[in-house]
């Protein structure tokens, strides 16, 4: 993809001349579109032109609406979608952003879905992104994106209802692609008889950015008669029990790009789901603390923000929970030297008493789902993990998930050096963000006309 938009306002940035930016346009049309160097020069001046006139209300008053004030920090230095430390930082700041009063009954804080209450029923909703590096593999991206905002839904104890799917192309992209992703999302939506109903089609970008990347959403919605059940109810002395899995969108990624492709058709399954089914549909929901998907980040990554934000901790035998890993995905994931403990494995982790725990369990068995008690809920805000000699250690938390491919294992997961600085303007950043909302808000309101 080049985004040629961004292109122009880089160069301009590091003080390049109009002819410098026009000739790196030409050359990134002419690389995806098949058309004639002049048509490309025009093509260039136009979006330079175009580019440079969207810069002038940047100068002009209310530039504050119009122009945000740059942090100086890349998306991925912060870590925003890797799943680790500084993704988890980012997203306390996105709530303190989104959330301005409201009911008191909804949900907008560290959980898999969010939630708020009509009448007698409960909506649950939860978002997930296609896996980016399924882009050029859109009906696994789509059919993971929609089974795992399911799983979010589920595990709050709600029924899915309906999907939407938001589907999004590079100007480049071929339309096939599309279609074959909104057919992934099907095939989860027919399995939990709850339709697609609606979405939106776009261009990444428009003109502005040329080539044939894909990204989509999925959006699940469900209902429930109770309330939702959220990571804070926690308890001390809870155990914890999980559901074997064989992954989803990150361990196919793992499969295509580590160059075992046959893993990558073990994670097509509705197993996880009708795990899920049985225990929404069970008297023991009733008695069940909570629950959450083992999601990017991994149990690594989810135990450390649960501990974070209930002041409580965990303690996991790792042997345990290796040995409710899919033997073939285990052993791809020790071939490549990726941390189990730290990626998505779809499987679900359910909290609650030992007596409600190992009703669970045989109710799962009873059902062919095999799962097994890995841990267990401290009242110390720290996560541990027992190793095979007996020993126990920190399960930390990383800046970004384990690296599960070679370009994740070339950026690593270190923090920044200046990561004290980055996290300081990003909390301006955010107050910044609520300071304007406000603003808007009002400006919005002047200029409502509202009926006599």
């Amino acid at each position: 993809m080049a985004d040629l938009e961004g292109m122009v306002r880089r160069g301009v940035q590091i003080g390049l001349s109009r002819e410098e930016i026009l000739g790196k346009l030409v050359d990134q049309i002419i690389f995806y579109k098949n058309i004639s160097w002049d048509d490309a020069v025009k093509y260039a001046i136009t979006v330079y032109d175009e580019t440079l006139t969207s810069l002038k209300p940047c100068g002009e008053d209310y530039r504050d609406i119009f122009c945000t004030k740059e942090i100086e920090a890349s998306a991925g230095s912060v870590g925003i979608g890797s799943r680790g430390s500084g993704d988890f930082l980012f997203h306390r700041l996105l709530i303190d952003v989104a959330r301005w009063g409201g009911d008191r009954d909804s949900s907008i804080e560290f959980d898999d879905a969010g939630w708020v209450r009509l009448g007698d029923l409960w909506i649950v909703a939860a978002v997930d992104g296609i896996h980016s590096r399924l882009s050029y593999f859109p009906l696994l991206a789509g059919f993971h994106a929609a089974r795992a905002a399911a799983r979010d839904v589920m595990v709050k104890g709600a029924f899915p209802i309906l999907f939407t799917v938001d589907l999004r192309i590079g100007d480049d992209g071929d339309p096939a692609y599309l279609l074959d992703l909104e057919a992934g999302v099907a095939a989860v939506s027919k399995y939990l008889g709850a339709p697609i109903v609606g979405g939106s089609t776009l261009r990444i970008g428009g003109d502005m950015v040329i080539g044939r990347r894909v990204v989509g959403t999925v959006m699940c919605v469900g209902i429930s008669g109770r309330k939702p059940k959220a990571r804070r109810d926690v308890k001390p002395g809870d155990l914890i029990l999980m559901t074997k899995g064989a992954g989803g969108g990150t361990i196919t990624t793992t499969a295509i790009y580590g160059g075992r492709p046959s893993i990558a058709l073990k994670t097509i399954n509705f197993n996880t789901l009708a795990a899920l089914k049985e225990i929404v549909s069970s008297n023991l929901l009733e008695e069940i603390h909570a629950m959450f998907d083992i999601t990017n980040g991994g149990l690594r990554g989810d135990l450390n923000e649960i501990s974070r934000v209930t002041g409580v901790g965990f303690i996991v035998d790792i042997e345990a929970v290796l040995g409710l890993v899919d033997s073939d995905v285990l052993s791809m994931l020790r071939e490549l030297d990726i941390d189990p403990l730290g990626v998505s494995l779809d499987s679900i982790a359910v909290i609650a008493r030992e007596d409600v725990i190992e009703e669970v369990r045989r109710m799962l068995k009873s059902k062919g789902v095999e799962s097994n008690i890995i841990g267990r809920v401290i009242d110390q805000p720290r996560v541990l993990y027992r190793d095979r000699d007996g020993s126990e250690k920190p399960l930390e938390v990383l800046h970004r998930e384990s690296p599960y491919t070679k370009i994740k294992k070339l950026v690593g997961v270190m923090t920044p050096d200046e990561w004290s600085k980055i996290s300081a303007k990003l909390e301006e950043a955010s107050k910044r963000a609520q300071a304007l909302r406000d603003k808007l808000y009002e400006i919005a309101l002047i200029n409502t006309i509202l009926a006599p």
